[in-house]
Order: structure tokens, then sequence, then C-alpha cells
């Protein structure tokens, strides 16, 4: 039996306090989260949803260990870790660059446009990336805690600095050989929450035994596999090996990145490839639920600042030749935040306002960019959404159904 709301959400902000937050704490039920703190001072928002579905598939000896994991970010304690205890126990944290943009998007809901404020709440990070990105955390015997502009202000620290120091704290900790699971394919053997985090060490993985370069993948933070790019078996394991991780509940990536140049780029094998179909499903995923997230949070933000504005949806779809592609419907009358996809359906509503009665045109989102320029403009959001306002000509439209062609 699912264990009620607000019980739930006591349970989590008990567990807050048991760990020391010192600040108060509100119950958000229409948001599903906790509020930690008070205007005028720093807050943090608990998101609960995720945290309850873990929770509830856990052995109840073991529901106490997935709360703290998941909500140490968020205490904040009367006590203040000296520099020297940050210099031994700061960590590099990654995440990918989504969940950034999302925060930043939540903060502007509850702050407004006061991008210094939002500046204040906002963890520093250094890209490693298009998709990824590193921030800094510190570990004490009895708490973790992320670090913001302010605990860099009081330690007198750059965010460049202590983001060096932490990833010779990850590189002490990286010792441990690799596990070769089958010939070629390397599995992580630390299970220690930074395992995905390894990705800012580029040297752990250039004398591995590998065919090509190295492919490396995280579909948790506690797994990492890394095969050849020139090892198709291999690719094709670690495949099915993250479609299988992807089950756990903390997932974290399933795109894969081939190192090249001592540099992380998102990488997929070529088309006709036995692992491409796979590995580009499993990238799609990954990028549909970040699509899916950073959604409820515009939808959320635009309602409170009273704009009607559609936050399209991106849809998956599957071609006769077995081909998967991403669409979006940019419809006539309609101004919308659109998702980039592979294509764009310009959607003219008929009598009624029935689909059967409605007019489509498709064409690649490419097509679609350069033929429409002033009527599309990114909002510089990750994933990228493109605002949209009024709509083709029929020229225009069948010029570009005739050249976007998928």
């Amino acid at each position: 039996m699912s264990t009620p709301w607000d019980e739930f959400a006591r349970i989590c902000a008990d567990v807050l306090k048991v760990k020391g937050e010192v600040r108060p704490i509100t119950l958000d039920e229409k948001r599903d989260r906790l509020v930690v703190g008070e205007p005028g001072g720093p807050i943090s928002f608990v998101h609960l949803m995720h945290a309850r579905t873990e929770w509830e598939a856990a052995p109840l000896g073991a529901r106490p260990r997935v709360l703290h994991r998941r909500f140490w970010s968020s205490i904040r304690n009367d006590t203040t870790a000296t520099k020297e205890q940050v210099l031994r126990g700061v960590l590099p944290r990654v995440r990918d660059r989504a969940w950034f943009s999302a925060v930043r998007r939540q903060a502007e809901l509850e702050l407004g446009a006061d991008e210094t404020a939002i500046d204040e709440v906002m963890l520093p990070f250094a890209a490693i990336n298009e998709e990824l990105a590193a921030h800094l955390a510190y570990e004490l015997p009895s708490s973790v805690t992320e670090i913001g502009p302010d605990r860099l202000k009081a330690w007198g620290m750059t965010f460049d600095q202590l983001l060096e120091r932490a990833k010779d704290n990850l590189r002490e900790a990286s010792q441990a050989p690799w596990e070769e699971a089958t010939p070629g394919v390397f599995v992580s053997p630390f299970h220690d929450s930074l395992d995905a985090t390894r990705i800012v060490l580029p040297e752990l993985f250039t004398s591995m035994a590998l065919k090509g370069k190295p492919v490396f993948i995280a579909p948790t933070h506690d797994i990492v596999f890394v095969t050849g790019d020139d090892d198709p078996e291999g690719l094709q394991q670690i495949a099915v090996w993250t479609e299988e991780a992807l089950l756990e509940p903390r997932a974290h990536t399933a795109i894969a990145f081939r190192l090249v140049d001592g540099k992380w780029e998102r990488w997929l094998p070529a088309k006709g490839h036995p692992a491409f179909a796979k590995l580009k499903l499993l990238a799609l995923q990954t990028t549909a639920s970040a699509y899916s997230r950073q959604k409820e949070v515009l939808e959320a933000l635009l309602e409170s600042n009273g704009h009607e504005i559609l936050v399209a949806t991106l849809r998956a779809f599957r071609s006769p030749a077995g081909d998967v592609f991403t669409a979006c419907a940019w419809q006539d009358g309609l101004e919308a935040l659109l998702p980039q996809t592979d294509r764009i359906d310009f959607v003219r509503p008929g009598p009624g306002n029935t689909p059967s009665s409605a007019k489509v045109w498709s064409t690649t989102f490419e097509i679609a960019r350069k033929t429409l320029g002033e009527l599309m403009q990114p909002i510089g959001d990750l994933p990228e959404r493109w605002r949209v306002k009024g709509f083709p000509t029929d020229a225009q439209l069948e010029q570009m159904a005739l050249e976007g062609k998928l």
C-alpha cells in the first residue's frame, strides 16, 4: 500500500532535521516537494516524487539510507566546515546539464526574475561537454554538502581552484583496477556513487586494452561501462547492460560519450552499425526524460507569469524502415515552445478543429530553421527549446515539405 503524501513528506522532513537541518521546512503538496528555508536566506527545494518511488521500492531496513542519500545536498547545518576539512573532503559530482537548467527555471519560479537572487542559490559548475557538468560537494564523517557561492565566498576560494583539488581527491580514490567483464568491455569497480563522476578523469581510460577510442556510458551514478569505438561486440554488450541498468531507481544518462583528444564527445556509431539502433534509442530515452522534466517546470513558470504559451511535447516514432525519429507539432494560431526534434509537423486546424479535418505539412528541423529563422528563436534552456510565433505561408510550407522529407 502506498504511503499517503503528507505522511511521507513528514518522514522526509524528520530525516532532514535528524541530519542537522536547522532551517524551517514547509510542505508543498501541490508541487510535490519540501521548501527548506525562508525568504531572505538560502532556500532549498526537496522534490519528493523520485525519492518516494525509490523509498517504497526499497526493503524496510534500507529506506533510511535512500532518504539520506537523496537529501544530503539540501541540508544546512549550524556547523561550518573549516577550509582544511573541505580540502580533504571535497569531491566533484557530475550531473546532466539539463538538470542545472531546470533548477534555474525552478528558482525563477520561486524568486521571480531577480537574476542576482537566482545566482545566489545556484550551484557553480564546470561544463564537461554539451551534456554533462561537474559541481562540487564535500564529505564529512556525518554529512555531505553541495558547495554553493556562499560557501566559496566564506572560504575565500574560487570554484576552479576547488575543482582541481576535488579532482585530485577523486583520483586518489580511483586506484582500484577496472573489471574486464568480457574481452574489451570494462566495468567500474567502485560503487561509491562517484563511478559516473570519474568521467572528469580522462586519464583513467587511456590505458585500457580497448579496440579504438574509449566509449563511456554511465546509466547510473554507481556503474560505468567502457569499450572501444572499433569493437562491435563490445558496443552491443554495453548497450544491453545499459538498458538493464536503467531499470534501477537512480538512473543517470544513457548517452554514450567517446574520448577524443582528451575530451568527451557525445557519440553514436554509424548508421547500420549493429549497436547503432539500440544506442540511439537509449540516448533518446535520456533526452525525452530531460524534456519531460523541463516541460513541467516551464508550464508552472508560464502559468505563474500569466503567459498562454504551449510547451510542446517531444514524440518518438518508428519509420516503416524501422528507424526511430522524434517529432513535435507547430499549430497555426498558437504560440509555443518547441523541443528540438528530427521533424516538425505544421498543423492547420480544419472545420470543427477535428484531427481528421486538419492539414499537415512535415519537414526536418534543419530546413525549418533555415526557412523560418525569424519565426523561431532559441530560449537558451538545456535541452534547447524554440519559441515560435506566427505560422509559415502556404508557399513556405509546400517548399519545406519538398526539401525536408525524412
